[in-house]
Parts: C-alpha cells; sequence; structure tokens
C-alpha cells in the first residue's frame, strides 16, 4: 500500500458570518503500489483540496495520511518539503513555472534541489523535454511559450525524480487532443516500467475510464462507481 488516507476531514470558513463549509468529511482512500486512480466530480466537489491534502501540501482538519506505511502527518513542514521533493510529482492546472528560468532550467530545478549536479540534472531535463516534443523550447522562458506547452513543461518538472506517485489535476485541461496523448502515452510508460502510483483528478470522462479504478468525490466521500 503505497498511500493511504484515513477518516480525512476539512472544513473552511466563508463569508462575513464566518459559515462553515465542509469539503471533506471522514473520507478514506486506499492505493496499491503501481495503481492508475481517477477521482471526477463536480466543481466545487473538493477535488483539488482532496488533491492538495494527499500530496501534504494542505494538512486536514482530522484524519491520517499514511505512505508506505508512515504517518506522514507527524513530519514537520521541513521535512514535508523533502519529502514531497523526493517521492511525489505534481501536475497542477496553474504551472507555477519561474520565470526567470527557461524550460529546462525549470523542469531541472527539483533534480537540483535533491543535490544531483547542474549537468546531470539539465542532460535529464533536456531528455524529458525531448519526449514531450518540447526540444525546441527548451531554453525559451516561460512567458515565451503557449498555455499548453507551459503545461508540458511542469509535467517534465513533476517527472524528473522518478517520484514514486504522481498526483495530477486536470493534466490535459490545457492541452490539444495530440499533445494530451503524447502526455498520457509517457504517464502510462512510467507506470509500465517504473510501477509508478498515478492518482488523476479529471473532468474528462474518457480520460477517468482510463484509470484501473474510479471514484467520484461527492459530499465529502469517495464513491466506487468503476474498475
Amino acid at each position: 500500500m503505497i498511500l493511504k488516507a484515513e477518516k480525512i476531514c476539512k472544513s473552511y470558513f466563508e463569508g462575513i458570518k464566518e459559515k462553515k463549509l465542509t469539503v471533506l468529511e471522514n473520507l478514506d482512500l486506499e492505493m496499491e503500489r503501481g495503481k492508475i486512480i481517477s477521482i471526477t466530480g463536480i466543481s466545487g466537489s473538493g477535488k483539488s483540496t482532496l488533491l492538495h491534502i494527499l500530496g501534504t501540501l494542505d494538512r486536514p482538519d482530522k484524519g491520517k495520511i499514511y505512505f508506505n506505511g508512515d504517518d506522514i502527518g507527524k513530519l514537520s513542514d521541513k521535512e514535508l518539503a523533502r519529502f514531497r521533493n523526493k517521492n511525489v510529482g505534481f501536475v497542477f492546472q496553474f504551472h507555477h513555472l519561474l520565470p526567470e528560468l527557461t524550460s529546462v532550467e525549470n523542469v531541472a530545478m527539483p533534480m537540483l534541489i535533491s543535490g544531483k549536479s547542474y549537468i546531470e540534472s539539465l542532460k535529464y531535463a533536456d531528455l524529458l523535454l525531448s519526449k514531450l516534443d518540447l526540444t525546441g523550447r527548451k531554453e525559451h522562458y516561460p512567458n515565451q511559450l503557449s498555455g499548453g506547452e507551459q503545461q508540458r513543461v511542469a509535467v517534465a518538472r513533476a517527472l524528473i525524480n522518478n517520484p514514486e506517485l504522481i498526483l495530477a489535476d486536470e493534466p490535459t485541461g490545457n492541452l490539444d487532443k495530440y499533445h494530451s496523448e503524447e502526455l498520457l502515452e509517457l504517464l502510462w510508460e512510467l507506470n509500465q516500467m517504473f510501477s509508478t502510483s498515478l492518482l488523476l483528478v479529471t473532468h474528462n470522462e474518457n480520460l477517468a475510464r482510463k484509470a484501473e479504478i474510479l471514484y467520484e468525490l461527492s459530499e465529502g466521500k469517495l464513491k466506487l462507481v468503476g474498475t
């Protein structure tokens, strides 16, 4: 079991009167190593919130997250940052690329942070960009790239440390059909070659059905709708 969430609760307070909005309520999830899981749900159902909690970008109000059997909720913020860099790759709707760095430098950054050399990091970043049809854009800055190109650079950055778990929020949302298929082929290839576990949040029903296990997030809980 690579990932396990137990009784996850998350609420927010909104408005002048600070009305409590419950997003996740006693949510449970188990993910076996090497599986591909998709989660669908209407806008505002809490899919992105759940992804942030599973990836330790946010903490739940209640509940526990286990990674390879370890309770990672006990880690400090600094320890969680190291954990994410080593174990989790994120692909979100917003690219969060560093504007002062080129494409290849953006992709290489997590590998550099993990302690690898500049030359080694750039060499592997170059390889990933070539797999995503971006060799000709590797020296371009984010503001010189289209939205789809920025998304593919962000995907390459998420993959560079060969993470055990990839969390993807609408990974093909900004891509045309050709590059969507190219990206999905790469993600599925990583899953088969390295048993990389993949958790997708998507509105795309066709993409969701490609996963081995399909959940729907509704009223704060996950409902199994397909395998």
